[in-house]
This record gives C-alpha cells, structure tokens and sequence, in this order.
C-alpha cells in the first residue's frame, strides 16, 4: 500500500513536470493534432474534387452529336452514403460544351491552359462516319500536364466511350454475320438497337460499412499513435537522464523501491498518451465532423494502443546506455514502425505494406481505427486486434522494464 501511494506520488510530479514542459505538451497534443489537420485538410479537398471536361464537336454528324448530348445530359454526379433520400449529391464530373472557334485544337488548348476546364474531349471531323462503319471515330483528349489527376479523369472518359462503341460494332457485325448479309455498312436501325442494350456485366461497389472513411480520422489516428512513441518513451528515457545526472540514486535511496519509480513514470506518460489522443479525437470529430465509431470502442482502442506502444517504446529505450541513444534509438524505430504500419500512406496500403502492417503495433491499431471509423466494426469485431496490442505492450513492456530496472540498481 505503501508503495502504491508512492508510486502515484511519482506520478503526479511526473505529470506536473511535463505538463509545465512545452516539449511534452507539443508532443503529445500540439504536434499530432496540427498533423492531423494539415493531412485532414489536404486529403478532404482532393475527396471534394470536381473535374470540368469541355466537349468539343468538330464533326457535326448524328452519332457525335447524339454522344455530346449523352454526356452533357450525365452530370455524374452520386447520391451521398448515409443520405436516406439520395438527395444530396456530389458533382464529381461536370461536362461543358466548349466552341473552339476558328483554330479548332489550338482553341481547345487556351480554354485548358486558362483553367476555363480542367481537360477536353475533341470529337475530330469522322467521328461519325466511322462509328457508322463500326470503328471508334478519332477521339482526342487535351489535358494540361500540371493536372494529372483531371487528366486521367478524362483519358478514362474517353476509353469508355471508345470501348462503348467497339461493343456497338462488335454486336452489330456479328448480327450481320449470323444473318449473311455481308461485311457491308451498319444498318443504321441495327446500330441503335445495339447501342440501346444493357451492358452483359456491370460492375457496382457495395460498401462494408454504413459510411465513408472519414480521412481526418484516419490521420488523426495514425498521428496520435506516430507522436505516442516520443510520449510514451520520456519513461525510460527520464530514468537514463536521472541517473547520469545522481538524483537517481537519492530517491532509490528511500524507503520507494525501483518498481515504484518505473510504475509512477510509466502512469505519468501513459496518462499524458491517452489525453493527447483523446484532444485529437475531440478535435478532429467537431472541426471536421469526422466520426471515429462507436465512442466506447474507439475508447477501449486508444487504451490498447497507449498500452502497446508504450511497451514497444520502452523496450527500445531499454537498450540504450544514455538518454541520447535512447532519444536516438526511438526516433529511429518511430519512422520505421510508422512507415511499415501505413501512417503516412493512408489505409489503401500495397499488398506487400499491409501484410508487414500486421508485424507492428500501430498497422493493427490503424486497421481497426479504420474499420471503426467506416461503420465496419464493433467492440467485438476489433477482440483481435485489441488482444494482439495488449500482448506486444506486455511482453515488450516486460522485457524493457525488466532492462531499466537493471540499470537502476547498478
């Protein structure tokens, strides 16, 4: 019992030297949250992107005319998740008909330059004539280099066009095989009852959980647990500075035994942990509306993940003979942890990333954050995860303990 008091006692000054430290305080809450932020704030706008792609009809004739029509008149825009009514919408694609004037492509050109739309479709003069044919017609795309993505947005535009009526010509010439009429022109009747049929296979995306992954979230997360092993790590880390400067030795020299000193920092730093990845999570759900899932869930996972990056974090610091190295040592580890973990790449991870993910404490965190934060999990369904990241915390946080403790008496 006595112990115990002691043990709190050196946890509350603990606490109160840290939270006085500036250092702590933006370790544990200043840096995640403003990481947070930023990466919230960057992946939301690309997640509101709208692309404008003018359309431009050289050829005049029936088909490219009917084919602007088409596109002008798809808006393609969604209906939200989670909106029962399907009223509200996001306009990813905006299609605009453009007229180049006299100089054709070099009009065409100016309007992308000048941001008036992000890319253009040309349908060349014989567009027509050959769709009619059976071919695709000539179909041009102009795109400005700076703009990658609104680029590739329309490349794909224009394949599925081409690859629309290369499945009209297919049908068409092979009715016209069957029948023996021939390999002369399309039947121009033959032509839009092939275009008006149903794709044989479409494909849909059906989402797992109730929501989108909120990307505020996920970063907010993934930042909390990046700064958690600096946090968590002032443990260890204080008792090698402790004992090159000789305080070490005083306290130890009263009735508070080496268990004591080792519980009341771990608490210390643990309780700083859970608090810095809490104001996160209260942050980044009211200035983003970003929900992390089921509020006790999402509790019981920031506990665990304290837990297991503290006992990593102290193990790492355990092998080192000053606080330097220990500082050093951590920094290290961090990085690597966090970029085998998918801490900075976002959860739609390579193949070879997300299976090295499940070697280290935070790619489990993460993984179960995510499925959290997309409706996609319970406090049941995460069991696994929880139970893997209070294992690592154990048998590292045992090993490095049992390494300070070492240390201490020497």
């Amino acid at each position: 019992m006595a112990q115990l008091s002691r043990t709190l006692v050196i946890c509350a000054l603990d606490l109160r030297r840290r939270v006085r430290n500036r250092s702590a305080v933006i370790t544990t809450v200043v840096g995640p949250l403003a990481m947070a932020i930023v990466f919230g704030l960057l992946v939301s706008g690309t997640s509101e992107l709208t692309v404008r792609i003018g359309v431009v009809d050289l050829d005049r004739s029936a088909a490219s005319m009917s084919l602007v029509s088409s596109l002008l008149a798809d808006d393609g825009s969604e209906a939200a998740d989670g909106d029962p009514g399907g009223a509200a919408a996001q306009q990813v694609l905006q299609f605009v008909e453009l007229d180049p004037g006299g100089a054709a492509l070099d009009g065409v050109r100016n309007a992308v330059a000048d941001g008036t739309v992000d890319a253009a479709l040309v349908l060349e003069a014989g567009f027509g004539a050959a769709a009619t044919a059976g071919g695709s017609g000539s179909l041009v795309v102009v795109q400005d280099p700076e703009q990658v993505v609104s680029g590739q947005i329309a490349a794909s535009v224009a394949q599925s066009v081409a690859a629309g009526y290369r499945q009209v010509g297919l049908s068409v010439a092979t009715v016209m095989a069957l029948a023996g009429t021939g390999s002369g022109a399309f039947d121009e009747a033959l032509i839009d009852a092939a275009g008006a049929q149903s794709p044989a296979l479409s494909v849909q995306e059906v989402p797992v959980g109730g929501r989108d992954l909120s990307a505020a979230a996920f970063y907010g997360a993934g930042m909390s647990i990046l700064f958690l092993f600096f946090t968590v790590g002032f443990a260890a880390r204080s008792v090698l500075a402790e004992r090159e400067a000789g305080t070490l030795d005083r306290v130890l020299a009263t009735p508070t035994t080496a268990g004591a000193v080792i519980a009341g920092k771990t608490l210390s730093v643990g309780v700083l942990g859970v608090a810095g990845f809490v104001v996160v999570w209260l942050v980044t759900s009211v200035l983003f509306d970003a929900p992390w899932g089921d509020p006790i869930a999402v509790s019981v996972l920031i506990v665990s993940t304290v837990f297991a990056i503290a006992g990593v974090a102290t193990f790492v610091a355990s092998l080192a003979r000053t606080e330097r190295q220990a500082d050093a040592a951590t920094a290290a580890v961090t990085f690597l942890l966090a970029l085998l973990g998918g801490n900075f790449v976002g959860p739609n991870q390579p193949p070879l990333l997300r299976r090295l993910s499940v070697l280290t404490p935070n790619g489990w965190s993460l993984r179960a954050f995510a499925d959290l934060n997309a409706d996609a999990a319970t406090l049941s369904s995460i069991a696994t995860a929880v139970s893997v990241l209070l294992v690592m915390g154990a048998v590292f946080g045992s090993i490095g303990v049992r390494r300070v403790r070492s240390v201490m008496v020497r």
